[in-house]
Order: structure tokens, then sequence, then C-alpha cells
């Protein structure tokens, strides 16, 4: 098994890395029969979701197509922004339709046959020999997968193998109603914002969910992953900004830092900072010149109503 460490929380996550780090691991595991290969695109929104389960569900779909090809053939793990997805959910029946972060495994195995197709994510469900598993690695997915919030795409043809896509809502489609996600996430603010932001994140997966999130609110966004960065737009009259949004703890710079800075060199530019310890900065984070620390996870209603305060109206 390549699946590690303890079951967590959801979290923004970006998963090209993860993936790429799994699939490493997995094929030490499979016998050199059996060539796994690549295809991930880089440039893909981060998903809500907890690592543990991802590796689970790369697992049981490895493990799974591996076992179709008789331990024999070749494993293509794909991942990409799908737009415009149109299907049924093949373990829940439910339509599925609108933009996807999409995590497909193929195989060249036999493909699956169309009375089985029905049937394949059932709990011991199984077209294996006796002793050959158990049936559960693919209810195990469709478990997942659901308490994830997203839905199983299955492709097959009798005799050219199957694909097993996994389709996750990217976080930034939680803010566009239109998507039919806005029931499921209640409260998330649509109006508009104007002016320029300086955000500043470590952990490119919360920068690039946190850029999203403030462009579809109209702000123009400078995201820097470095607060060196930052502190370099700080100093250049060139740059312009309206307000400084960063995380508290980064390495080289903590957002208090930041902000210190930021008020040396701009004194009337207002800070905001967001934080797993937002009590512990309450006394000192005004004298940085931070006007608002937020607790983490941020919540976007109260991070919109700070914005609305403090940039130019709209």
């Amino acid at each position: 098994t390549f699946s590690r460490g303890q079951r967590g929380e959801p979290r923004p996550l970006a998963l090209a890395a993860l993936v790429r780090e799994s699939i490493g691991l997995a094929r030490s595991s499979f016998p050199a029969s059996v060539e796994i290969r690549c295809a991930l695109a880089e440039r893909v929104p981060a998903v809500m979701a907890d690592p543990v389960l991802i590796e689970q569900v790369l697992l049981n779909l490895c493990i799974n197509a591996r076992d179709a090809m008789n331990g024999s053939g070749t494993i293509t793990v794909s991942l990409r922004h799908a737009w415009a997805v149109r299907g049924s959910c093949c373990s829940c029946r439910q339509p599925v339709a609108g933009d996807f972060v999409e995590l497909a495994v193929a195989d060249t195995g036999s493909g699956i046959a169309p009375e089985h197709l029905d049937r394949i994510f059932e709990p011991f469900f199984s077209t294996k020999g006796v002793g050959r598993g158990s049936g559960m690695g693919l209810a195990m997915v469709h478990g997942i997968v659901h308490e994830l919030g997203g839905h199983v795409l299955v492709d097959s043809e009798v005799g050219q193998g199957a694909r097993f896509r996994v389709m996750l809502r990217p976080l930034a489609a939680a803010l566009t109603p239109a998507n039919g996600l806005a029931a499921a996430a209640p409260g998330l603010p649509v109006g508009r914002l104007a002016g320029r932001v300086l955000l500043v994140d470590d952990e490119p997966a919360v920068l690039d969910f946190m850029r999203e999130l403030l462009e579809r609110w109209g702000l123009t966004v400078r995201a820097c992953a470095d607060p060196a960065a930052a502190r370099a737009v700080l100093e250049d009259p060139a740059e312009d900004c309206d307000l400084l949004l960063s995380d508290q703890t980064m390495p080289g710079l903590t957002g208090v830092e930041l902000a210190g800075l930021a008020r040396r060199q701009r004194a009337a530019l207002p800070v905001v900072l967001y934080s797993g310890y937002s009590g512990a900065l309450a006394a000192t984070a005004p004298a940085a010149g931070v006007v608002a620390v937020l607790d983490k996870p941020v919540d976007p209603q109260r991070l919109f109503e700070v914005l609305a305060a403090h940039l130019p109206a709209a």
C-alpha cells in the first residue's frame, strides 16, 4: 500500500503533486509487467479534500486496473480541469454536469461487460475468482468520492479496457451560483469589490484559492507565494496596491513583520491577516497597522465584509 498517515480534515489541496508522489510509491509495489503512465496537467484548480482519502481512492482504482489486466498492461493516471462535463454518475446514477477537476485511471484490460457495469460499485460484488479480492475496493471509492461531494464516471468497452473518472468540484466553482453549488454552500457573498490587493501565502493551494476568490469579486490581485517577493513589491514605488492580505505563519517573514514593513513604506495601506491562532495576535497586530485578523480557515463572508470596509467603493 502507498496510502500513508491518518485521516484528517478536508483542506484546499493541489492534486498534481500528491498524485505524482503517490504514483511513484505505487510503482514499487506493482509488478514490472504493469506500466504506470502519468498525464498530469499542472494548472488545475485546487479541491477541498483530505489527502489521505485521495490516496485511498487512487490506490483502489490502480489495484482495480492492475487486476483487470491480470497483472500485465498499462495503467494511465491523468489529471485535468474538465469543462462542460455531461454524464451520469456510475455509482449513484445522478446527472453530472458542469466544471470539475478530473482524476482518471485507465487500463488496457478486457473492459467491463454491460451487464456488470451497473453493479461494480456494490459492496462485495466482484467478477474476480475466489480469493482474488473482497469486492470492496470500488465500493470504497464510491463512498469516499461521494463524501467529498464528487461523482464517478466510467467509460468502458469490452476488449478495450476501462477508464474511471473521479469528478471533484474545483474550490472556486463553489462561488459561482450557475454551477448548482450555491445551495450547498449558503452564505457565500456574491457582491462586487474594487481595488488592488497584494495577497501573500506560502501554501500554493491556498494562494490559488484565495486569488480566485478575490478575482471573482472583481479585485485585481498580485499573488506572492514568498513573503520576500511581497516585500519587494511593497518597497517598489511603482507598484500600486490598496490592501495587503496575508497569512501570518510563513518562512522568512511573518504576516505581522510584513505588516510592520508595509506601515513604514506605505503608512495608509490597510493590512488584513489570517491565522489559525488569531487570538494570539490580538494584542500585537494593531501596532503593526493590521486592521483585522481573521480565523483560518477564512470565512468568505467575513473576508468580504472586511475588504468592503477598507477598499475603495466599487
